[in-house]
């Protein structure tokens, strides 16, 4: 596999593209994709944050009503209501 790599990238056919032709061209590439992830990565931390908020109070409220002294309370209530 190497010999074959080797013989298609020394190929007599492909030149090697000159050193200062285009850099600024790609530099600005470069940019422009690097600014592009950034974005992307501060949204996504963005939604990780606004999910592990959201997680944190459900968890809240979860532990709050099945605490058994809630779970009492609320069944008290209800056959309050119910006239049990």
């Amino acid at each position: 596999m190497r010999r074959l790599w080797r013989r298609r990238s020394s190929g007599a056919g492909v030149e090697p593209p000159a050193a200062g032709v285009g850099w600024e061209q790609r530099f600005e590439t470069c940019e422009a994709r690097i600014e592009h992830l950034e974005t992307a990565l501060e949204g996504l931390q963005d939604a990780l944050y606004r999910h592990e908020i959201l997680d944190k109070e459900s968890l809240a409220e979860l532990r709050r009503r099945t605490d058994p002294d809630q779970i009492a309370r609320d069944l008290s209530e209800d056959a309050r209501r119910r006239g049990l």
